[in-house]
């Protein structure tokens, strides 16, 4: 077997380092800059407050939300939430500087009121959330939280804005100190000064029941954050404003507009991540939403703005929408009961906002219900938040309303007789094609809206089917177009951008209707281009063929309307005919996609793709039989030259790099994708080795330890200067925590012989971070094969699970609890740790506290 020459690929969450100092630097510059507006006399100049607007906006806004996108990609779930969340309010605060020279103060001061309080509410969520994580976090997020309020009261009050800045300046200090240690922790890889390390409350310490396992629960196995309560975070600001608005507390919408950037930011970011981690039920939710509250806003600054409006009796496209949430809420009955009831009552609110109630009684329906959403939304971001920091569900959601499996049956009560006896499909189960399923599914319900909305135009002035041509058609296409790209599928990506094109005519003709004629040649392109559509769609699922045909009618329609010959009510038919079949389609990918089946047909592609399959592959890295004594000498050579290898243990593969070699191990972050919080275990070949380095451990924890090692329990304990007499050296700034370390002695004749000839082993899971465990060697090859210095094959492993990790730090108060339920029941080692004590207390008159433990 050959040696693979590249060097293994280093994975972005350590190359990024980070990202905090660089949202945290952001953060100060424009605390920094706000401070400084708050605490000048006078009203500054028009050029000053552009110049401020602008920097906060490039700086703390664009700046802080790379740094959101980073601590994404590491697996960083506050973090990123929070940089996301205050770079749109950085850029709504530098939006409204800009405009202050341009408002009446007043307008401005009751427009941006309600944006704020609802930001308020945001930071109240993420200041609990922020105490699971580190101490520095908390007093940060207090201060922007206090810093939100007295501006708020600074708008009424001159004082308050003297207050706001020094909480201001107390962002800044706090800030700067934070950026310092993480600066110094991504240089060194530990930390080195206090903050960062522990957290006011552990939540992993937190005992819950074991849920039960639901087939959608895998989307877990990822190497990107959670976007969940960032996404539901997202309704939290535009429902407050809108609150505000329809219950009269003000009318000029043109202050509160940037307001929903910040429901972009949380929607379109959501949804694009919950599609890296093949989450199709959150990609499509957080879409919808996004339309929703955008398409909403929208139409009152065209009110404030004196578009005609007095046809709005006779939109109905807002009844699109409804259709679709009635989607979504029926298939949300297989998420958690919380989810479930939070889309019903988003669904309640739409139908309350819809154009055919009265304006008098819509503002109070629609307030009404918003602030239901709004207040309901914190919990369920909050919730979300919560339980993926703790990476188990510490804040109540609830399973599912209707089982999964109940749902499927009742949906093939009706659906089975039209499938043509074709029940399997993988499309819908592996991740590299629920991808496509995900673009399939935003593009049709992207479609179906903005088809909606467009059908009723020839019965209106054009004001209401503007707003769902600019989100539904133009934006959220090439939205889709993005995430088509990304899933490898250029024929999509093709079609979405032509349909943005065509919403983009459609958008300029509302806008402005005299430019019909100068538009004719761009809709006779448009034509010919999705004639292309047409002949691609054969590659994709059949649903595709007659929505591709009808949109052909639609260019036609736009066509017609253009050189001014269409004939009466064309555009209404074809776009409530192509409507029909968007909506049959998004109804069909969005419940089999979140079934994860395939039991509402929507039939197979008429070009298939053809796999070729390459015979005998050369493995991406040497394999070595477990069975053979010089297969393993070979792999302890690799270990004592620095390589990382795949290893059978007593439960499942790991990855094992010598302890011998610090920089081995930083490698081992790089190939897993691991974030450096999390910590790596140290393995020994039995306990005598931990004996003779001489910890200074009580009796009791010398007794439950004998009962657990060898096995799949991993214990873990103090760190302390005994780890220097195993000949750990540097390698102790590596494994563990600062305080702690985690004792792995596997029940493994293979492990153990690597261990005694190359010593203590650095070792964690052989998996991608996030990613499902690996049971048989095939898995480690096709997953981190290509990163690694060899792999041990020992076929199938011995669990489906890792180990169980204990925390014995307060064993001798009495009390262990667990980082980890592995292969080992909880009730068994519970059982292991009283026969402990018992044996402590018959024997405590003859046990020699000198002598913890003697080898047999």
């Amino acid at each position: 077997m050959k040696w693979l020459d590249a060097q293994p690929e280093l994975f972005a969450s350590v190359l990024y380092a980070e990202p905090g100092a660089l949202g945290l630097i952001a953060n100060i510059v424009a605390a920094l800059i706000v401070a400084i507006e708050n605490i000048c006399e006078g009203p500054l100049t028009g050029t000053a407050l552009v110049l401020a607007g602008t920097h906060l906006i490039i700086i703390g806004g664009i700046l802080q939300l790379i740094a959101g996108l980073l601590c994404f990609r590491r697996n960083d779930h506050l973090t990123g939430t929070a940089f996301v969340v205050f770079s749109s309010l950085w850029i709504i605060v530098g939006a409204n500087f800009i405009m202050t020279p341009n408002f009446d103060p007043e307008v401005l001061r009751v427009g941006v009121l309600p944006g704020l309080i609802g930001f308020m509410a945001v930071a109240v969520i993420l200041c609990l959330c922020a105490v699971t994580v580190n101490y520095i976090m908390p007093p940060v997020l207090v201060a922007l939280l206090l810093t939100l309020i007295f501006e708020g009261v600074g708008s009424f009050y001159p004082w308050g804005k003297k207050v706001a800045a020094a909480f201001e300046i107390f962002i800044v200090l706090s800030s700067s100190y934070a950026v310092i240690v993480m600066t110094l922790k991504g240089v060194s890889q530990r930390y080195l000064l206090p903050g960062f390390g522990n957290a006011p409350f552990d939540p992993l310490l937190i005992r819950t029941k074991a849920a039960t396992k639901k087939k959608h629960e895998k989307k877990k196995d990822t190497k990107y954050a959670e976007p969940m309560g960032m996404g539901y975070i997202g309704n939290v600001v535009p429902a407050a404003v809108l609150v505000f608005h329809h219950l009269g507390f003000f009318s000029d919408f043109r202050p509160a507009m940037p307001m929903f950037v910040f429901g972009i930011f949380c929607h379109i970011l959501g949804s694009f991540y919950a599609f890296l981690r093949h989450d199709l039920f959150h990609s499509v939710q957080f879409v919808i939403y996004f339309v929703f509250w955008t398409t909403r806003a929208m139409i009152q600054l065209f009110v404030t703005l004196e578009y005609p409006t007095n046809d709005r009796i006779v939109y109905f496209g807002q009844w699109g929408m409804v259709g679709i949430l009635i989607i979504l809420t029926v298939v949300s009955t297989c998420q958690s009961k919380a989810v479930f009831l939070y889309n019903m009552l988003f669904t309640i609110m739409s139908v309350l906002s819809v154009e055919q109630i009265p304006v008098a009684v819509h503002n109070y329906t629609f307030g009404a219900s918003a602030a239901v959403v709004a207040i309901t939304s914190l919990y369920v971001a909050m919730a979300h938040l919560a339980n993926s920091i703790a990476e188990k569900s510490i804040v109540f959601l609830g399973l599912e309303a209707i089982t999964a499996e109940r749902l499927t049956q009742l949906f093939n009560g009706y659906f089975a007789k039209f499938r043509d006896g074709k029940t399997k499909n993988d499309d819908y189960t592996k991740d590299d094609k629920i991808s496509y399923k995900i673009v399939d599914c935003v593009g049709l319900v992207s479609s179906a809206l903005a088809l909606s909305c467009l059908a009723p135009v020839e019965a209106t002035s054009g004001t209401y089917p503007l707003t769902g041509t600019i989100i539904a058609g133009v934006f959220l296409h090439l939205f889709t177009a993005r995430l088509a790209f990304a899933a490898g599928s250029l024929a999509k990506c093709y079609i979405m951008v032509v349909l943005a094109l065509f919403w983009s005519v459609w958008t300029a003709i509302l806008f402005d209707d005299s430019l019909l004629s100068t538009l004719r040649p761009a809709s006779i392109a448009i034509l010919c281009l999705h004639t292309v559509s047409m002949v691609l769609s054969a590659a994709f699922t059949r649903v595709w063929i007659p929505f591709s045909i009808m949109m052909e009618l639609c260019a036609i329609s736009l066509v017609v309307k253009c050189f001014n010959v269409n004939p009466p009510w064309m555009i209404l038919v074809t776009a409530v005919l192509t409507a029909i079949v968007a909506f049959y389609g998004a109804f069909a990918e969005i419940v089999n996609g979140v079934l994860q089946e395939y039991i509402v047909p929507v039939g197979e592609p008429i070009l298939k793709e053809v796999e070729i399959e390459e015979e005998n592959q050369e493995p991406p890295c040497p394999l070595y039989s477990s069975q053979r004594t010089s297969s393993l000498m070979k792999v302890a050579d690799i270990l004592d030259d620095g390589g990382v290898v795949g290893t059978p243990t007593d439960t499942v593969y790991a990855l094992g790099a010598s302890c011998k070699h610090p920089e081995s191990i930083k490698r081992i972050y790089h190939i897993k994708g691991r974030p450096p919080e999390k910590p790596i275990c140290l393995c020994l070949s039995n306990l005598d080795q931990l004996v003779e380095s001489n910890p200074v451990f009580s009796p009791l924890l010398w007794a439950f330890m004998r009962r657990c090692y060898p096995g799949g329990i991993s214990c873990v304990v103090p760190k302390g200067p005994w780890m220097q007499n195993l000949g750990l050296g540097d390698a102790v700034q590596y494994v563990g925590t600062k305080e702690s370390i985690c004792i792995r002695v596997p029940d493994s004749s293979v492990l153990a012989y690597l261990v005694s000839l190359s010593g203590p082993i650095a070792l964690t899971s052989a998996n991608p971070s996030g990613g499902a465990d690996s049971i048989h060697h095939d898995m480690v090859i096709d997953s981190l094969g290509h990163k690694l210095d060899g792999i041990i094959c020992d076929g199938e492993s011995n669990e489906l699970v890792a180990s169980t990790v204990v925390n014995c730090l307060k064993i001798d108060e009495g009390v262990i609890t667990y980082f980890r339920i592995g292969c080992t029941p909880k009730e068994r080692v519970d059982q292991l740790f009283e026969d402990a004590k018992a044996e402590m207390n018959n024997k405590s008159n003859s046990l020699s506290v000198d002598v913890p433990y003697t080898k047999s």
